[in-house]
Formats: C-alpha cells, structure tokens, sequence
C-alpha cells in the first residue's frame, strides 16, 4: 500500500550521461534519468552503500535496489531544463598494469546531456526512510556525492516539499501529464495527442525499469517525454495528481 504523500525534489548539474544499455564504443546518453539512475541518487542522500562486490553486500544491510523496488515505492521524472546533448572526445587510459607509467590511451566520444535539470516524484511505504530523505534533502546534507550518472558529474538537489496525491478518476479524455511516460500505462486506442509545433520535440527510449540487487534487469519498458518540457496529452487510467503541481505517471 503506498502513501498518498508524494516528496518532490530537483537535481540538475552542468552535465549528465546516464549510458544507453545498448550503446559501445561511443556512449549515448538517455534524455532523462532511468528509474534506477534515480534510485542511486536516493541511495547517495540516504548514505545508503553499493555492493562491495557483485551481489556481495555488508551483513545486515537491505540493497537500495529491493528498498526502493516497484512493489515499495514509485518515482517519476519531469523534464525542467530543455533537452540539450552535446558531444566531447575522452583520452581513456589503460591503468591495468601501472597508474603512473601509462603508455596505451584510446580516444571516445561520449555523448552528455548540457545543463541538466530534472524533478523527481517518490512515494515511499518506508515512511522513516522518505522522512529521512526528506530532512535531508531540506537541510543539504546528502551522505555521499550525487552524480548524474557518472562520479565526475557532481548534481545539486533541492528541496521542492512534500505533496499529497490523487488517482484520478477514470476518463477517455486526453490528459496532460508533465512527467516521463511509461507508454505501457497507456490506453491501447490513439493514448496520445501529439501537437504538431516546432516547439514540441518527442523521444522515446527502452528504459530499465527495475533492476535486482544481483544486477539482473527484470523490468525494461518504453519511456515518452516530450524535449522542451512541455506537458504530453495522453489517454491513461493511471494518472496521478500532485497538488498545486500538475499530473504524472509513475515510471
């Protein structure tokens, strides 16, 4: 059973790369934060450690991966800042045998996201967990550093509040919704209005949705935003509304 309490926060930073799953050598990045990129950053404020190995974890600690699993809490993203993707040449360097003698370096292009800015939805059944976050995200006291997407990438987050939410009611009507969405959630019968604007910039990439705390990926679906920030029309039985801010879907 989840709360109808929703905390809504910001991170952004001057550069994100969150990597496509099915990119190689040239690292492509997603338009916005997947749900377990997010569930990092939760785990960074709460001071929550990663694995010492794969599927290796301190005695007594709960992985942020089964904490913070689908059946426990839900999370959506808003796009704040325009889409922006800008390409930049690394030097990788080949530190197997030596850090300090490094003779072998390959070239990569990766793909960032410029000026990055996002709004995250969580609802938690963990209530002293989501007030912890909460009192943390207020007063700026993140445990460990968050990145977006990569450990050069440094994030600031903001406190937004805490809201309650709403189902609502059952309609065949479009709907506007100002978060990612899950196009699954859908309504099988023409789910979305699209507006035929320049101003309006529409993807969709194959997300990871819900991965175990042995890294396996048990859930991928096929996430919608719209690049400006702008609110999608769609038909969905799943819409949930946040007070004073808008509608969304969980992802």
């Amino acid at each position: 059973m989840h709360s109808n309490r929703v905390l809504v926060f910001d991170v952004g930073g001057e550069y994100g790369h969150f990597r496509k799953f099915n990119t190689t050598t040239s690292p492509l990045t997603y338009s916005v934060p997947p749900r377990t990129s997010i569930i990092g950053m939760i785990g960074a404020i709460l001071g929550i450690e990663r694995e010492l190995g794969v599927g290796r974890f301190k005695e007594g600690q709960t992985p942020v991966a089964d904490l913070l699993s689908p059946e426990h809490a839900k999370i959506a993203v808003q796009v704040l800042n325009p889409v922006n993707k800008v390409s930049m040449a690394f030097n990788l360097l080949n530190t197997k045998n030596s850090f300090f003698n490094i003779d072998n370096r390959t070239q990569i292009e990766f793909e960032f996201l410029k000026n990055p800015k996002f709004r995250i939805f969580l609802t938690w059944n963990n209530t002293a967990l989501f007030n912890d976050l909460a009192e943390r995200i207020s007063e700026r006291k993140t445990n460990f550093t968050v990145c977006l997407g990569l450990s050069q990438l440094l994030a600031t987050v903001s406190m937004v509040g805490i809201f309650q939410s709403k189902l609502l009611p059952e309609t065949s009507a479009y709907t506007p919704v100002i978060s990612a969405v899950k196009m699954n959630l859908l309504d099988s019968s023409n789910p979305i209005q699209i507006t035929e604007n320049r101003e309006f910039r529409y993807t969709s990439d194959t997300h990871p949705i819900y991965m175990t705390s042995d890294r396996l990926v048990k859930e991928f679906a096929e996430i919608l935003i719209e690049s400006n920030g702008n609110p999608l029309w769609v038909k969905s039985q799943h819409i949930v509304e946040i007070e004073s801010l808008g509608n969304i879907l969980f992802l």
